[in-house]
């Protein structure tokens, strides 16, 4: 049912809606006329206030206001219809006329009313009233368009309506309503005083000899019903059809368009009143309510969540928290993905503590809705199905100390001689083998960039490891990214073993540096303590074996290196590229299980079947173990550096997980991307154009590079005028669709050790596209970085540029007067700033050199200690002895 609106409260209560707008607004409700719609709530509250108030009639009073008048009407005849015949005791034939029930505002009084007529004597002629009788005190005349007479009492028939329970419709067809097909009607059953005659109370009444109400066609029993028992009588006793008894579902008269008639007295549910009591009691915010929490309701929400997803958990609508944001000064869609911050804010005003899932929770959630749980897989596993695996080493240190060419001694290989630069740029994952007290033991060996910009992979190399070595050269000692690689073991809580490396070049120093680090908790096991130093040489192959061993025995003393190989494997991509024959390649370490040629696997945002493995050295492997590297093929994209892979039963269940991560994946980068703008920066907003910005498009050979390249070009800071904005990042050569990119968005494309193809190189060349190519990421941030201070606004400063002393003044009456004068300083330069300088005080500024003259000659410039003619147009307050100074703003370089 609608909301009653306040005009229909107001006739209700018999008041005018005037009233009732001014009680609402008093009582805190917004509320703009009387067309507009209030809840039941509200409703009823008013309704109570204003009968407390003595403003409204209560409603018995309107019934006892009815009886009075029609206690003093006369006795003379009033119009209306004949009275009936007195033959109730008869059941009424099916095509007698019955007059319609009465209006819904009919009271008990208009029974007693209606009976008058009946007793008029036979032979009067309705509607004439005795000469000197009183004026009928007759319904007076409006509008109301359920009555069945209107205008100045004029007597009509029954207004035709839509009702589908009166006996005539449509435009006063005599005799009622026809029995279609004449179907006979079955004999009235006895039943008591009902039937035949009618209840006891006057066989005269209208209604065919029973109370008001028995309209319809006369079933057995329906010849006297109840008040208010419209619609076709039933068998029930005193009923119709509808027949309910006196505030029932059809009590009154229906009218226009089905409605009218007393209201329900169903009883509400709980839920229902609850619901209204909470509404009743919720504040508004922008006119809309909605559910709130106690301050303390927690709302779990993902990553990158819209106000759709909060909508759902507090069980109301989306565009009422639109509402309520925009009132907090804050614009977003109800599908737009928004920062933590934002929801903070939401949930602080509506009462609830918000919780942003953490990638590994909402990782987590999503394998259990596919029946994966990792975590329950390795509590479930015993000690008969678990089985001894290689340990995992992570070599981690500064820059150029020598953590590759370490492995290549340990690996008998070179791979620092094919890095740029010098530097290692990748994370290499190797496994070997070495005799430790008689017994062939393999390790597997991860390499981790040294450069301060590899921060990422160097945390993620100490997240899947078992054991870190410490590569410290002896003759720098502690450096920056040392301490950084020491606290990320640290924080990984696995154990270090330091290599002092270097021990051979001209001013090493190994004591010093295990004296550096007891700073920081590593004391060697000489002085006294736990950790394990090897002094070693990667160059001259000194302490290699013994560098192994301390590992070992390390790994044997407090580890337990053992993981299940009977089940599907789980592991993490140590790093992925995008090769030109082989397509999406990623180095992968089984952590736990067997993976096979052609298992299903997701990793990331990747899926596929391993179509192909092989380890470090390229040759082929058909199975790998737990703790062996291997580079698998057949993949769909390339996945990122530290995403967990699992095996899935089939390809279907792969794709579907790979999706779902993709799809959580873009939310998150939206909502972290997304610019908040608050209602007072919107006009300056829609300017645009005050903030420069630089669009960057990141290709690279290996994602853990672009990754480390992206994190690096974030952390640039040159100006808050200044945006850096990074479009889009990938793996593999620059193609065509970069290009089409940079082109919309205006860009450069930088190229990390990728080349553009041919139709990418055409398309740069004929749209003007910049591209850059590094293979050393520092060159790289120094470009990015001299780019953005580029794009500063210049700062300008003032220079001197010249000096001159007037000598001499010369008064033309076509030139004004003229300075002869000799350049003591600088040079002086026609259409140059200048100033008067009198005795050294400032007496004219913002002048300007507007002829310049040697003799007879104009020239450009002046140089020290030449003479020559100046005139400043309009300024002739010049005298001998002053000085024209002439300046140039000079752009000020930035530090």
């Amino acid at each position: 049912m609608a909301n009653p609106r306040v005009h229909e409260i107001a006739a209700e209560i018999g008041v005018d809606s005037k009233v009732v707008l001014a009680k609402l607004k008093e009582m805190g409700e917004f509320v703009k006329a009387s067309s507009s719609a209030v809840a039941p709530p509200v409703a009823r509250k008013v309704k109570a206030a204003l009968e407390a108030d003595g403003v409204a009639k209560p409603k018995g009073d309107d019934a006892a206001a009815a009886s009075k008048p029609a206690a003093k009407k006369p006795a003379g005849p009033k119009p209306g219809p004949k009275p009936a015949a007195p033959q109730a005791e008869k059941p009424a034939p099916a095509t007698e006329t019955v007059e319609p029930a009465a209006p819904a505002e009919a009271k008990p009084a208009a029974s007693d009313a209606a009976a008058k007529p009946a007793a008029a004597k036979p032979g009067s002629k309705p509607g004439a009233p005795k000469p000197g009788a009183p004026k009928p005190a007759g319904p007076r005349p409006g509008n109301n368009p359920f009555a069945s007479s209107q205008g100045m009492g004029i007597p009509r028939p029954p207004r035709p309506g839509n009702n589908p329970f009166a006996p005539s419709q449509g435009m006063g067809r005599p005799g009622g309503r026809p029995n279609p097909g004449n179907i006979p009607r079955p004999a009235p059953r006895p039943q008591g005083a009902g039937a035949g005659g009618g209840r006891p109370g006057g066989p005269g009444r209208p209604g065919g000899g029973g109370r008001p109400g028995g309209g319809g066609f006369n079933r057995p029993g329906g010849g006297g019903g109840a008040p208010g028992a419209g619609g076709f009588a039933g068998p029930r006793p005193g009923g119709g059809f509808a027949g309910r008894g006196r505030g029932g579902r059809g009590a009154g008269t229906a009218g226009a368009f089905g409605r009218g008639g007393s209201k329900s007295k169903a009883r509400k549910s709980k839920r229902a009143k609850r619901q209204e009591f909470e509404m009743r009691q919720a504040p508004s915010i922008g006119g809309v309510q909605v559910p709130r929490g106690d301050g303390a309701t927690p709302i779990r929400l993902r990553r990158g969540a819209s106000l759709s997803d909060f909508a759902d958990k507090i069980d109301t609508s989306a565009s009422n928290l639109v509402t309520i944001l925009f009132h907090l000064g804050e614009m977003a869609t109800a599908t737009e993905s928004l920062d933590e911050a934002t929801f903070e804010i939401l949930g602080d005003e509506l009462g609830y503590k918000i919780q942003i899932v953490s990638p590994e929770d909402e990782d987590r959630e999503l394998l259990e809705g596919f029946d994966i749980d990792i975590e329950g897989e390795l509590e479930e596993e015993g000690d008969d199905v678990l089985q001894q695996r290689p340990p995992v080493v992570t070599v981690m240190g500064h820059v150029d100390h020598g953590k590759t060419r370490l492995l290549d001694a340990i690996r008998k290989a070179d791979v620092g001689g094919g890095e740029a630069g010098g530097i290692t740029q990748h994370i290499g994952a190797y496994q070997v083998h070495t005799m430790h007290d008689g017994v062939d033991r393999a390790l597997t060996f991860i390499d981790t960039p040294g450069h301060e910009a590899f921060t990422a992979m160097r945390a993620r190399g100490a997240q899947v490891t078992d054991i870190a070595i410490l590569v410290v050269a002896a003759d720098d000692g502690i450096m920056p990214q040392t301490i950084e690689a020491l606290n990320h073991a640290q924080s990984a809580d696995v154990p270090v073993v330091v290599a002092v490396n270097k021990i051979d070049k001209e001013g090493a120093n190994p004591d010093k540096v295990r004296q550096q680090l007891t700073e920081f908790g590593l004391v060697s096991e000489e002085w006294g303590g736990d950790a394990m130093f090897v002094d070693v040489s990667a160059k001259n192959d000194v302490g290699i074996t013994e560098l192994l061993d301390a590992v070992l025995l390390t790994a044997d003393a407090g580890l337990d290196l053992r993981a299940n190989p009977d089940k599907d494997a789980r592991g993490v991509a140590i790093e992925a590229k995008l090769d030109k024959g082989r397509g999406s390649v990623a180095t992968v370490l089984i952590q736990s299980g067997t993976l096979r040629v052609g298992d299903a696997i997701v990793a990331g945002t990747a899926y596929g079947r391993v179509r192909a493995m092989s380890d470090e050295n390229g040759d082929p492997v058909l199975e790998a173990l737990p703790s062996r590297p291997v580079q698998v093929q057949g993949l769909s994209s390339v996945p990122r550096a530290g995403d967990n892979f699992i095996v899935t039963s089939e390809d279907r269940t792969a794709r579907q997980i790979a999706e779902k991560r993709e799809a959580a994946e873009r939310n998150a980068q939206l909502a972290k991307a997304r610019k908040r703008i608050s209602l007072e920066d919107f006009t300056k907003a829609l300017e645009d154009g005050k903030v420069e910005s630089l669009n960057l498009i990141i290709k690279g050979d290996v994602s853990g590079a672009v990754e480390a390249l992206e994190e690096s070009l974030m952390k640039i800071e040159v100006d808050e005028s200044v945006q850096l904005r990074i479009l889009h990042r990938g793996v593999g050569a620059i193609t065509e669709s970069d290009v089409d990119l940079a082109t919309i968005d205006n860009a450069i494309v930088i190229g990390f050790n990728v080349r553009p193809d041919v139709k990418a190189r055409e398309r740069a060349a004929r749209e003007g596209i910049d591209i850059r190519f590094y293979n050393v990421i520092y060159n790289a941030l120094d470009d990015i970085e001299n780019s953005l201070k580029g794009l500063l606004k210049p700062e300008y400063e003032e220079v001197q540029s010249g000096v001159a002393e007037i000598r001499e003044v010369f008064r033309s009456s076509k030139f004004g007067n003229i300075a002869g004068v000799i350049v003591r300083s600088g040079t002086i330069t026609r259409n140059a700033k200048a100033r008067v300088i009198r005795e050294g005080v400032v007496i004219a500024d913002g002048l300007a050199i507007e002829s310049l003259r040697r003799f007879k000659d104009d020239v450009t410039e002046v140089k020290t200690d030449f003479e020559a003619g100046i005139g400043l147009g309009k300024y002739n307050d010049i005298q001998v002895g002053d000085e024209i100074e002439t300046t140039e703003m000079v752009e000020k370089p930035r530090a």
